[in-house]
C-alpha cells in the first residue's frame, strides 16, 4: 500500500467532515476504507444514536479486516478533545486510523488524529464557515488489524 493512497483517503475524510459541519453544524460518525485495489469506499449508517452508530462501525470494520477486504480505514467522529492535549479549542474531529501493513518507518505513525475546529459566520456571508486547527497526533495500538 502506498502512503499517498492513505493520505488521499484522509484528505477526503476531512473534506467530507468539514462540509458536513459547515452545512448542518453536525457530524455523524462515518468510516472510509481503503481496499486492496486502492479504491476508497465510505461506510455510513442510518443509526441515529451516536454511541450505537460508532460501535456498529467498529464491528463492520472488524468483520471487513478479518475477511481481508480492506487494507486501511479511517473512522471519524465529532468529539470534545481531552484537555490534557491542550487543544486551541475543545471541539474536534477525531480520526481513528489503522493500516494492515503498518511499519514504523511509514510517514503516518499516529493512530488517532484530533483536529480542533471552530465554526463561524462572517458579517457579509450568512453561511457557516469552518476553521481547522493543526492536528494533534496520538499513538494508539491497533484495535482492528491485530
Amino acid at each position: 500500500m502506498d502512503n499517498e493512497d492513505l493520505f488521499a483517503m484522509l484528505d477526503t475524510c476531512i473534506s467530507l467532515a468539514s462540509q458536513a459541519l459547515s452545512d448542518s453544524q453536525k457530524l455523524d460518525s462515518f468510516a472510509m476504507v481503503l481496499e486492496h485495489d486502492n479504491n476508497v469506499r465510505e461506510i455510513e449508517l442510518d443509526e441515529t444514536d451516536g454511541h450505537t452508530r460508532y460501535q456498529t462501525l467498529i464491528e463492520i470494520l472488524k468483520m471487513e479486516a478479518e475477511a481481508e477486504k480492506i487494507t486501511a480505514f479511517a473512522l471519524l467522529s465529532n468529539v470534545d478533545i481531552p484537555e490534557n492535549f491542550s487543544p486551541e479549542v475543545s471541539t474536534g474531529i477525531r480520526i481513528h486510523i489503522e493500516e494492515k501493513d503498518f511499519k514504523a518507518e511509514n510517514k503516518l505513525s499516529a493512530r488517532l488524529l484530533y483536529i480542533p475546529y471552530q465554526l463561524y459566520r462572517t458579517k457579509d456571508d450568512p453561511s457557516v464557515q469552518i476553521r481547522l486547527h493543526d492536528p494533534i497526533p496520538v499513538g494508539l495500538p491497533c484495535e482492528i488489524f491485530v
